[in-house]
Order: structure tokens, then C-alpha cells, then sequence
């Protein structure tokens, strides 16, 4: 699909997703964010602290994508940069990512739980998992689960490992324990497509995995 022709158009797009995600769960009580690039040299991002589903166009920051450095803050001077942040930037630059998304979806903490000692968890034997880039329904798909901090930022070391790995190179999500998700794509409807079927992954499994323990086939 075609991606916004313009950065206004870009930002409405932004908030209409934010709002979206709020709707299913995945940004509620003023958690969560979204990023997307605007051309090569510049990225449009949420702020931090506010109720994701009455963010406006002119609430969004433009930021470096690089240096993570604001180049035009929002028009709302009292509003705050997401502290996602340096994990969105390190995401974009390391993984080629053109958009990335924070979830606080309690289907990604029960996820994440299933991993128990494991540094991640498998998804396989659905259907879902063909709409994942390059994704075949006889995929078994590893995604990497990190230890929550007290503050976003300090996520960051655990990100650059786990992003780096050529074990996790087909993952485009990585699990918090605790905490939520971050997923990505090649540009901003990938990521839509990525955070839907993602969700449902973790839906899916968590809902075994609880058939299984009481006792279902």
C-alpha cells in the first residue's frame, strides 16, 4: 500500500493508527508510541506522557533519526519527546526499519511470560504467521524477550544485543517482560500489518499454552 504523500498527510495517518491501537488495547493509559520516517533524513514521533488516542497532528515531534536529536519539538511546547525515543532510532538504524511501534498489549506481557528462563520464545504451526515478511505458516518463529528496566531508555543496551543477533534477523518484534512490545516494518503500513499479526501470535499462543494447562487437547 501506498504510503502518505506528504508530511501532514503523514501525520494525520500517525494519529488515526494511535488511535487504533488504543481501540484494541495495545496504547491505553497514555502508554505505548509510534514512529515513521519522513524521507530519509527525519522521523515524525509521538510524544510521551498523554492519552495516545487524542494525540493531534501538531503533537507530534520531528527527530533525527541518528543522534535521536529533536530537529522541531511540538507545537504544544509543555508536551515531551517519547522515551521510546532512542529505542525506535535504534531500531530504524540497525534493523533498516522505516516505522516502529511501542505496545503495552497484555496479550505481549503473557507472552513473554511463556519464555519463563529463555532470552525468547518460538511462534509456529499458524497461519498468521505468512503475514509476517518473508513468513511461511511452517515457520518456526524466535522472538527475543528482554528484562524490563525502570526507565525506557535504559533499555537500549539489552536492544542493540538482541537486534544485532543473526538468530532473531527474521524477528521483527522483540518481547519486554512486564512491560509490552516493540514491532517494526519497512515502512509504516508493514507495520501495521506486523503489529495485527503479532498481536494475534501472542494471542494465540497464550491461549494454548492455557488450554494446555487445563488439561485440553
Amino acid at each position: 500500500m501506498k504510503g502518505p504523500s506528504s508530511q501532514r498527510d503523514l501525520r494525520k495517518l500517525l494519529c488515526e493508527l494511535l488511535r487504533l491501537f488504543y481501540a484494541k488495547e495495545w496504547v491505553s493509559g497514555t502508554g505505548g508510541g509510534i514512529c515513521s520516517t519522513v524521507g530519509k533524513k527525519a522521523v515524525l514521533m509521538a510524544p510521551t506522557g498523554v492519552h495516545k488516542e487524542r494525540v493531534t497532528p501538531p503533537d507530534l515531534f520531528v527527530v533525527d533519526p541518528l543522534s535521536g536529536d529533536i530537529i522541531r519539538p511540538a507545537r504544544n511546547r509543555s508536551l515531551r519527546l517519547s522515551e521510546c525515543n532512542p529505542i525506535f532510532c535504534a531500531i530504524m538504524s540497525c534493523r533498516g526499519a522505516g516505522s516502529v511501534m511501542h505496545s503495552h498489549a497484555l496479550s505481549a506481557v503473557l507472552a513473554a511470560d511463556l519464555a519463563e528462563r529463555s532470552d525468547h520464545i518460538v511462534f509456529q504451526d499458524l497461519e498468521m504467521l505468512k503475514g509476517l515478511r518473508g513468513g511461511s505458516n511452517l515457520d518456526k518463529h524466535p522472538v527475543p524477550v528482554i528484562q524490563n528496566t525502570t526507565r525506557e531508555p535504559d533499555l537500549i543496551e539489552q536492544v542493540h544485543e538482541v537486534i544485532s543477533r543473526t538468530d532473531f534477523a527474521k524477528s521483527y518484534a522483540i518481547l519486554v517482560r512486564d512491560h509490552g512490545a516493540y514491532i517494526w516494518g519497512q515502512d509504516l503500513w508493514e507495520t501495521k500489518r506486523h503489529a495485527e499479526i503479532y498481536h494475534f501470535l501472542f494471542e494465540a499462543t497464550v491461549a494454548r499454552a492455557q488450554r494446555y494447562l487445563r488439561g485440553g487437547n
